[in-house]
């Protein structure tokens, strides 16, 4: 089970059919009230935030790209043997000032069309988030969380969908659930840790990040394709788990990893 002293996320049980970094550095109206001023806004002013994710939507579907990306998030459920999970989504940057952002907004909702996860199984939070955006996705249904810099622990089998976030976030989200139950309930859409261990010398991983340091041998990896009509939005963007079955090895005691390695 994750630390005690760690906030817990707990959401409503999913029906049964049913600038882009994490960095601590308006309006929104009803479909119904949309359609009723489309001329005038069409005239007069900027769409609207809805509409601009809807567009957003309409094109991360229109070539197939989804349907991959969604094939290879069903094998990692399948593989984790997850269904109904919740979804927490970090690191989003703001829909209403990043068309990247409004474009990972749209997977994020497609996918959980595809996947039937109720958006009000859906956790989201950055510290960028506008009003604008917060009423958006209030009005989709989803909880906007407070701040606990990534220190979640998780109570349900969970995606976490954290498009490229610091380092550090990844670190907080692993440490706080470092236990066999709750690393097997996971499926992370993040950048590719495996990049993190590639690139930075251990002796810094096991300072600032020794328990994704000893996490990485033991996931498996799928890379999204490439979407050339949004690059920057899902470059480096993966889908990883933890490896069935989990080797004693990996969490032999409730001692940080660095005194393990």
């Amino acid at each position: 089970m994750p630390p005690a002293n760690q906030p817990q996320i707990n959401l409503r049980s999913c029906p049964a059919m049913e600038d882009t970094s994490f960095t601590y550095s308006q309006q929104m109206v009803t479909r119904a009230h949309r359609r009723k001023n489309r001329k005038g806004n069409a005239r007069h002013g900027s769409p609207l935030l809805v509409d601009l994710v809807d567009r957003a939507k309409a094109d991360i579907g229109s070539n197939g790209w989804i349907t991959t990306c969604l094939g290879l998030m069903q094998d990692a459920l399948r593989k984790t043997n997850i269904s109904c999970p919740d979804v927490l989504c970090l690191g989003l940057g703001s829909p209403s000032t990043s068309r990247e952002a409004r474009a990972q907004l749209a997977f994020l909702i497609s996918s959980c069309a595809i996947l039937e996860i109720g958006l009000t199984n859906v956790s989201i939070y950055d510290p960028v988030f506008t009003d604008a955006d917060k009423e958006l996705f209030q009005s989709f249904g989803m909880q906007c969380l407070p701040d606990t810099d990534a220190k979640y622990a998780l109570e349900r089998p969970t995606i976490l969908y954290m498009p490229h976030c610091d380092m550090k976030l990844y670190e907080n989200i692993i440490s706080a659930n470092w236990s066999e139950e709750c690393l097997t309930r996971m499926v992370f859409v993040a950048n590719r840790f495996s990049d993190y261990t590639d690139n930075i010398p251990r002796s810094k991983l096991e300072i600032e990040s020794p328990y994704l340091m000893r996490l990485v041998p033991h996931l498996e990896c799928y890379p999204l394709p490439t979407l050339e009509s949004f690059s920057s939005a899902f470059n480096n963007i993966s889908i990883q788990h933890v490896r069935l079955p989990v080797p004693p090895s990996l969490v032999p005691s409730s001692r940080c990893p660095q005194e393990g390695v």
